[in-house]
């Protein structure tokens, strides 16, 4: 199968770039690396911010190679290595809050705000106690990890007014919940896009921003057409990719959803499926 020559290599980190453990295998990391060296940008499209993924950025020397970027909070934000510049897309603002807070307290969720360093989190009391039993019984941090040296995670309170932007809105609650309400709140927020990332695992962004629109201005702030684009996801926050771009990849461990929409589907996150797609598509090798 013949494809264009490929110019920008653009993936998803979890469930994607990163093994289960949140570890690159070294067959990818040496193909993206050899890709740089070639000339081919490499955009990590992710929905966690810049400033969380060093442990990505530093093995695959993204700083030193090239013209390399990052399109975090599922695009919201593009990061430029080489001119090192932010550009911000559309972000929500405390009358969106709380029209999600009004949803999130009637379907009885927890939500939490992103806003830069900061993440409020709206919880209930009951459901703040069954978190912690489980954290208790599992051993799993009760902030879900999300909370690194330079962020703080916060209990929001019923009085709380958001005076900085809101860059992204979680959901979590069970696959159960999920699977029962998940469309009702879709509804409910149509005004959103509701994107599910994992099974007990929603993010809500503002309507059209996603990770293709942010490849898309890279690629046209680079000379690059669509067509000249290779990339790889696995869920729902990786749709727009599949969609918008023609040779999108999904991984083998990909909701069914983002298979159907895809170009190709390699191995999966855990068999180095990035690695052979480069392979089959840039580097014309065979394992």
């Amino acid at each position: 199968m013949k494809i264009p020559k490929i110019r920008l290599i653009a993936t998803d980190l979890d469930g994607t770039l990163l093994r289960d453990d949140k570890t690159i295998d070294e067959k990818t990391k040496e193909r993206l690396i050899q890709a740089q060296k070639q000339g081919i940008i490499i955009v990590i499209a992710t929905g966690r911010h810049k400033s969380g993924i060093d442990f990505v950025t530093k093995p695959l020397q993204l700083e030193q190679h090239g013209n390399n970027y990052v399109a975090g909070i599922n695009g919201e934000i593009i990061y430029s290595y080489k001119n090192k510049e932010y550009f911000v897309d559309q972000v929500l603002c405390d009358k969106d809050a709380q029209i999600i807070r009004r949803t999130v307290k009637r379907f009885g969720c927890e939500a939490i705000y992103f806003c830069g360093y900061d993440m409020y989190d709206q919880i209930s009391w009951w459901l703040k106690i069954k978190k912690l039993l489980y954290s208790l019984l599992f051993r799993k941090p009760a902030d879900y990890g999300l909370k690194g040296a330079k962020h703080n995670f916060i209990e929001l309170h019923k009085e709380h007014t958001f005076t900085q932007d809101i860059n992204k809105v979680v959901f979590t609650q069970t696959k159960r919940f999920f699977d029962k309400h998940l469309e009702e709140m879709r509804k409910e927020l149509r005004g959103y896009d509701l994107l599910k990332v994992g099974p007990g695992w929603i993010e809500l962004m503002p309507k059209g921003v996603n990770k293709a629109s942010a490849i898309l201005k890279i690629a046209e702030a680079n000379g690059i057409s669509k067509e000249e684009i290779l990339c790889f996801g696995d869920a729902e926050n990786d749709l727009s990719m599949m969609q918008q771009i023609p040779h999108s990849i999904a991984m083998g461990n990909a909701m069914n959803i983002v298979k159907e929409a895809a170009f190709d589907i390699c191995d999966s996150n855990m068999e180095a499926g990035i690695a052979k797609a480069l392979d089959k598509y840039i580097f014309q090798k065979t394992s």
